[in-house]
């Protein structure tokens, strides 16, 4: 990954729009780690096709949500990180995803989940692709590679 130098934000995300300053080189390497760590989880970089797919996603999701909020104890110890709104945003979609998954059986209902997913995958990928491109942040290559609308 390209090291920039990453001085301000403006971000638009569906129902939330933020524009702030990032100053701080260790919020920098947070934003740095997500991005590349999230080019390797399973469910936003790989179609469900069975329930075995669509069970392994899930346990990629709860990893992604241990990983994110293990991010978001970083971000509370700089002082005024702004881009802890994001994470919140992030963890946000994730909560409402695990709570439509706790609801309905893998074997049962496993092309509703594998919606869900893809609209899981949607949402978190479109707010990262925002702002890698409001940053001018070079991103991981297959990052934004399952969006379907580019």
């Amino acid at each position: 990954m390209k090291n920039i130098k990453l001085e301000s934000l403006s971000l638009g995300m569906p129902f939330l729009n933020i524009n702030f300053k990032i100053d701080n080189d260790q919020e920098k390497e947070i934003i740095d780690e997500i991005l590349i760590r999230s080019e390797d989880k399973r469910f936003l970089t790989s179609w469900q096709c069975c329930s075995s797919c669509t069970k392994n996603a899930i346990e990629s999701v709860l990893d992604y949500r241990k990983f994110m909020v293990d991010q978001k104890v970083k971000l509370s110890k700089i002082k005024n990180s702004q881009f802890i709104t994001v994470v919140d945003y992030l963890l946000d979609e994730v909560k409402k995803f695990l709570s439509i998954s706790e609801k309905h059986h893998i074997q049962k209902h496993q092309r509703f989940l594998s919606e869900q997913l893809e609209i899981l995958r949607n949402n978190i990928l479109k707010a990262l692709q925002k702002f890698c491109i409001d940053t001018k942040i070079k991103h991981p290559e297959n990052l934004f590679r399952m969006l379907k609308n580019l």
